[in-house]
């Protein structure tokens, strides 16, 4: 698996997530302030984020419920 940077989109928010290998690194996402008002965001985003689990189901070709596109060009 190469190294993807994959724009997560639904009706209301976005996430930037870039990925290589098996590490996940969220650069940008609109939900952040949302997360911090809840509690669930310290120093990063959980890895139940609905963001970060459907990039991670995108990248093993499951079905996903939020909108998925790659951004750039895999290695």
């Amino acid at each position: 698996m190469g190294s993807y940077i994959l724009e997560v989109k639904n009706k209301r928010n976005s996430a930037i997530i870039y990925v290589k290998d098996q590490n996940i690194e969220v650069l940008e996402c609109t939900n952040s302030t949302s997360c911090r008002i809840q509690g669930v965001k310290d120093s990063g985003c959980p890895k139940y984020c609905p963001f970060i689990v459907d990039a991670k189901k995108y990248l093993y070709g499951m079905r996903t419920k939020n909108r998925v596109e790659v951004l750039n060009t895999p290695d």
